[in-house]
């Protein structure tokens, strides 16, 4: 993400071979807890595959029992999605299925278009491009993105060929995975405590034996002056 522009990896870079964690997730959280991604149905994230840079970063998905064969499809309809975030301006708006069509027009000279639509609000886009890193899976594919509380996510999909991932059951399930994204953000940005709780309040709290509530509450109520 350069900016509030489209950006994506050049051929080659669509899906990096590094990671700290271990294991399988249903959730990967980004830019310090604004931003929690959230696994679709039957998906998990794979933790090992999982980066973290100053403004964004990248995970990958897939069949949760199916995590064991990172990189490489086999007989059945497997899926992989891939979610590459970015930072963006606080008033970006969401972008469209026109805006993708540009993006890889632009930067993918061997990208060729398929279909564009607007599923409920979620642009996607099917192309047909060579040269990524999902081996086994087919050069036909989603890519979508979309915004959520500065962070720009942009998407992929990756399945064999022949797969009902390549169709409708493809664009279903990255609209899965945005409506769970967004609740989960939105989930833990209401469930967060008051970042005007201090650590004076907290222990005072945990005195209740010793202090009263009506203590506590005139304390609350009460607001501060500088040097109190």
């Amino acid at each position: 993400m350069e900016g509030n522009r489209l950006a994506f990896a050049p051929p080659g870079q669509d899906i990096p071979h590094s990671g700290n964690g271990r294991g399988r997730a249903l959730t990967a959280v980004f830019g310090d807890g604004q931003l929690i991604l959230a696994a679709p149905s039957g998906f998990c994230f794979d933790a090992q595959m999982e980066q973290h840079t100053g403004s964004g970063g990248f995970a990958l998905l897939a069949r949760c029992e199916r995590l064991g064969t990172f990189g490489r499809f086999r007989t059945g309809d497997g899926a992989m999605l891939t979610a590459t975030v970015g930072a963006v301006a606080a008033n970006t708006p969401p972008p469209s299925a026109d805006a993708l069509r540009s993006a890889f027009a632009t930067s993918r000279s061997t990208a060729r278009v398929l279909e564009t639509r607007n599923d409920g609000g979620v642009p996607l886009v099917k192309l047909h491009l060579t040269g990524h890193s999902a081996e086994g899976a087919s050069g036909t594919h989603w890519r979508g993105a979309f915004v959520v509380h500065g962070h720009l996510v942009s998407i992929a999909l990756y399945a064999p060929d022949g797969s009902g991932y390549l169709g409708e059951s493809g664009a279903r399930l990255i609209r899965e995975f945005v409506r769970a994204t967004r609740n989960a953000t939105h989930l833990a940005e209401t469930s967060a405590p008051p970042a005007s709780t201090d650590a004076s309040e907290r222990a005072a709290a945990g005195a209740h034996s010793a202090v009263p509530a009506t203590a506590l509450a005139t304390r609350r109520s009460t607001p501060r002056t500088p040097g109190a």
